[in-house]
């Protein structure tokens, strides 16, 4: 059983990670991307919770997806932690004061031409970002929480064929709550899962 996740539990998930990213290859032809996946411990209940969005069903790209709060480097961000820190702010309100970044994963390839760096970070309980929070309703459609213990437990992984239009080969899929949770999003977590020493580490052959 899953309870709160600790600055220590990531720093020991990350350092188990730092081998376990996408295969090495030239990331010249794919647009740098980053997202923050930001854990949220009720200190009452001794258990935690993952904040994930919904895009909005008329995106140009990644059109009704469950992720992470992110996207794509801009010329004014100064490095990729930058680009998660700012795309959190606009996604979904949410401001750097409001939690701890404890550091990063490798890099995840994705079928859409994207390379992306997941941070990884723990919301500070004593702020006010409950109240702060809200959709950029331009992109995000639902923000929700769902439970660590769900979205990490091997027994929630399952591998299997991509839609139809997708460029991978593979992807993992957890279903929560209605909601199919695949492609990048999926692989972040089920790598979470590993580095937390819960399953082993992913194949790195999706695309």
């Amino acid at each position: 059983m899953i309870k709160t996740i600790s600055k220590t539990d990531l720093e020991t998930c990350i350092h188990r990670v730092r081998n376990a990213g996408d295969k090495d290859r030239s990331d010249d032809k794919y647009n740098k991307a980053s997202v923050l996946v930001l854990f949220i411990n009720d200190e009452i209940k001794k258990n935690s919770s993952i904040l994930m969005i919904k895009r909005k069903d008329n995106l140009r790209k990644h059109a009704g997806q469950i992720a992470f709060p992110g996207g794509k480097k801009e010329n004014g961000d100064l490095n990729l932690k930058e680009t998660a820190i700012r795309e959190t702010k606009e996604e979904i309100n949410i401001f750097r004061e409001h939690y701890n970044i404890v550091g990063n994963l490798p890099k995840f390839f994705t079928g859409t031409g994207y390379v992306v760096t997941p941070f990884l970070g723990i919301i500070n309980s004593k702020t006010n970002w409950q109240k702060l929070l809200k959709p950029n309703l331009s992109e995000v459609e639902q923000i929700f929480f769902p439970p660590t213990e769900y979205l990490l437990l091997p027994k929630f992984h399952l591998r299997e064929k991509p839609p139809i239009n997708s460029s991978m080969s593979m992807t993992w899929t957890i279903n929560f709550d209605g909601k199919n949770i695949w492609g990048l999003t999926a692989r972040v977590l089920v790598t979470i899962s590993a580095g937390l020493g819960l399953r082993e580490f992913p194949p790195c052959d999706d695309i």
